[in-house]
């Protein structure tokens, strides 16, 4: 299963979502995590460095991280000029795939999103973040297009942005939510998946991943 993970709207929690999700399936199945956002926020996380290559025409563009189970397609600043050829690097021998898709909508981005089982579309708790999910829907791009809340918190205005979800088709959203979290915040710094370190992060991606698998 190809899983991507896209929002053209920046800080929203698309990068930390792509590592514990692709971290916690790895526990159970092998899986291969594609940083094609030519910033390399994901290949940060893995102590892997944003590469001046093509990817899409080299043999050995996998690698091992330090985790089980879990390889990664560093980020690669030629993919600027993409125009064709992604079948390759996805087609590869893994139960699960997890793209870090680029934050904007370009020939790559519209490319990942054909080629996705499942595309995951992270939004902050506001009506700005929900207008630009329903932009990528109407594009329709992938059927299979779900918004995902991070940094929940427990306040009126937060609420009212859930409700405001509710009413959208079921097959739009997911129930489950991550909360706001200073672990969350702190991955940078760590450069470990949340998931490692606080229990009720993890059984909120684990809710979140059961809802795909």
């Amino acid at each position: 299963m190809i899983i991507s993970i896209f929002n053209a709207k920046g800080g929203v929690g698309k990068t930390t979502t792509c590592v514990n999700l692709a971290y916690l399936t790895s526990l159970k199945y092998k899986t291969l995590l594609i940083d094609l956002d030519t910033q390399g926020a994901s290949s940060y996380f893995f102590d892997k460095k944003v590469k001046k290559r093509n990817l899409l025409n080299k043999s050995k563009i996998i690698k091992p991280t330090q985790y089980k189970n879990l390889d990664i397609i560093p980020s690669d600043t030629k993919l600027e000029n993409y125009k064709k050829g992604l079948e390759r690097i996805i087609n590869q021998d893994y139960e699960f795939i997890f793209i870090d898709a680029p934050a904007n909508l370009n020939k790559l981005t519209k490319d990942i999103l054909k080629f996705s089982n499942f595309v995951i579309t992270p939004i902050l708790p506001n009506i700005l973040s929900l207008r630009s999910y329903n932009q990528i829907v109407e594009l329709n791009l992938n059927q299979n297009i779900k918004l995902l809340l991070n940094r929940v918190e427990k306040s009126p205005l937060h609420k009212k942005v859930i409700k405001s979800i509710t009413k959208l088709p079921k097959t739009q959203y997911f129930k489950n939510y991550i909360p706001k979290s200073d672990i969350i915040e702190a991955m940078p710094f760590d450069k470990k998946p949340a998931v490692m370190k606080s229990e009720k992060i993890k059984k909120a991606y684990m809710n979140v991943l059961r809802e795909i698998i």
